[in-house]
């Protein structure tokens, strides 16, 4: 008999992996700026060119 709560196993599992991918990257962009003595800053366009870009990928694995 299957596991009856696969589902939301997944999910955390998907939203964990998430989480920590997300966090690494900003991590690295947050390095990449100090190391050019900058301060990071995410504006409209930036934050909707990322939200696009995740979209893109998402859709092109489904």
């Amino acid at each position: 008999m299957q596991n009856k709560n696969w589902k939301t196993k997944t999910l955390l599992v998907g939203a964990g992996i998430g989480l920590i991918c997300g966090l690494f990257v900003t991590w690295m962009r947050i390095r990449q700026a100090e190391s050019k003595n900058q301060t990071l800053h995410l504006g409209e366009k930036e934050t909707a060119e990322i939200g696009l870009a995740v979209l893109d990928f998402l859709r092109k694995q489904i």
